[in-house]
């Protein structure tokens, strides 16, 4: 490049970050959630990250599994004004029995499963005390229509759930062995309408792409040298 003539932003540039994670699918929708209407689906969507703990390996999403990840996820309701902080979300959701509900409010949980399966993996979250405090299973969190991880990575009036510290209970099978074929997990993103009676009806969702969990130590692994830094306990 002659000297003086200024260099062509790339797609790596800071206007667009590379991407620092696995990646999302886009929103599968249960199309139970309608205006007050009764008539008028309401469309979701669901904006979820992963950040922390992963890597790409044999173009893999891969992680340890004594890493700590974490998850941030937001959702909008098109069609809908979102700021309605005083008041109980304007729609309605149908549950299995062909009824109609109002939605008092939303919650998103974090999960996990086998790839292409109903398996499921478990998660366990750690406090901020982490391998020294409690560990739990993420429970799902309130959260209000309306929030954008690509402006922020800290929600306000509760439009940005994200659960830190959380850890694969279990590694993925045959990592690295070329005769076996090579599990993958998915972490999936639930979100729920709670009517006031406190039922959670699930009214849209969407999972990571495939991921590898590792078991054993970076050490073990030839490409040990791309992992992540582990995280100060």
């Amino acid at each position: 490049m002659q000297p003086g003539v200024p260099r062509k932003r790339g797609r790596s540039d800071s206007l667009f970050p590379p991407e620092t994670g696995p990646f999302f699918s886009s929103t599968k929708p249960f199309d139970n959630l309608y205006a007050l209407d009764r008539t008028t689906l309401l469309t979701l969507r669901i904006q979820s990250k992963m950040d922390r703990g992963f890597f790409l390996a044999d173009n893999d999403w891969t992680c340890y599994r004594r890493n700590y990840f974490q998850v941030s996820s937001a959702f909008s309701i098109h069609g809908i004004n979102h700021y309605y902080t005083e008041h109980e979300p304007p729609c309605l959701v149908r549950a299995e029995d062909g009824m109609f509900y109002p939605v008092r409010r939303f919650l998103l949980g974090v999960s996990a499963r086998v790839s292409n399966s109903d398996k499921r993996i478990e998660l366990v979250q750690h406090t901020p005390k982490r391998d020294k405090g409690p560990q739990m299973t993420p429970q799902p969190k309130p959260i209000t229509p309306g929030g954008n991880l690509s402006m922020s990575s800290v929600g306000t009036n509760q439009n940005i759930v994200t659960f830190e510290r959380i850890q694969f209970k279990t590694a993925t099978a045959n990592n690295g062995k070329r005769r076996a074929a090579q599990q993958y997990y998915v972490c999936v993103i639930d979100l729920f309408a709670e009517t006031d009676q406190g039922d959670q009806i699930k009214i849209a969702s969407c999972q990571s792409a495939a991921l590898v969990v590792r078991g054993r130590s970076p050490g073990h692994y030839t490409d040990s040298h791309e992992r992540p830094a582990m995280l100060p306990a």
